[in-house]
């Protein structure tokens, strides 16, 4: 048995009782909120003694930041590669569905985050990952002047969050439902410029709203 293959062995053991802590933090935070999160109760809930607790993390905000934010990082940036190349409206149906899958699958997540009993950095923090994930769509929209950006960024995000509280709220909801219900309420702000037929309603809107 050599050196490296019993670390190796080792590590995954870390590993496993690491992420022990985050999954019953994140169980005690959905009980009861980040704020009456304590140490005691996240070892007592993963069954790992006291002492043990800072052979992984350093103290609580450590473990808050592993618990809340290594997964909810992913919500800023889009995991499809492609992306950028698809059309307009297909590429805001899967970012906006991406989000909200990331709702149902982690809701006592964003419960922590969004929901009762969040502190306003978290919800701060979590709102500004929002709109770093709308921003990198609308900049990369062509038909999108640059100057317009910073209003829609804010208008989306905005309904974005509200759609998130209400997944939250009403889990009879499914991500699918709530996407449609956005883009549906969204392409009225001139989010969505422009369907596959290359069609400028963004620039119409626009138009129409100066003649008026």
């Amino acid at each position: 048995m050599s050196a490296k293959s019993s670390l190796s062995r080792r590590e995954r053991r870390r590993q496993r009782r690491r992420q022990r802590l985050i999954d019953a933090a994140r169980t005690v935070i959905a009980e009861k909120g980040v704020k009456a999160l304590t140490i005691n109760d996240v070892t007592e809930a993963a069954d790992v003694a006291v002492g043990s607790f800072y052979t992984y993390f350093k103290d609580k905000e450590e473990l808050l930041e592993a618990a809340i934010w290594e997964d909810l990082q992913r919500l800023a940036v889009p995991r499809d590669e492609q992306l950028l190349s698809r059309p307009p409206l297909e590429r805001a149906t899967i970012m906006l569905h991406e989000a909200y899958a990331f709702v149902e699958e982690h809701r006592p997540l964003m419960r922590a985050v969004f929901g009762a009993g969040h502190t306003a950095e978290h919800f701060q923090r979590g709102l500004e990952l929002i709109r770093e994930r709308v921003r990198y769509g609308l900049e990369n929209e062509p038909m999108i002047p640059k100057e317009d950006v910073p209003w829609l960024t804010a208008l989306a995000s905005g309904m974005i969050a509200g759609g998130i509280l209400f997944l939250l709220n009403h889990p009879e909801v499914s991500a699918e439902e709530m996407t449609r219900h956005t883009l549906r309420f969204l392409s009225p702000l001139g989010v969505i410029f422009q369907q596959e037929s290359g069609e400028k309603k963004g620039t119409d809107r626009r138009q129409g709203l100066k003649e008026a």
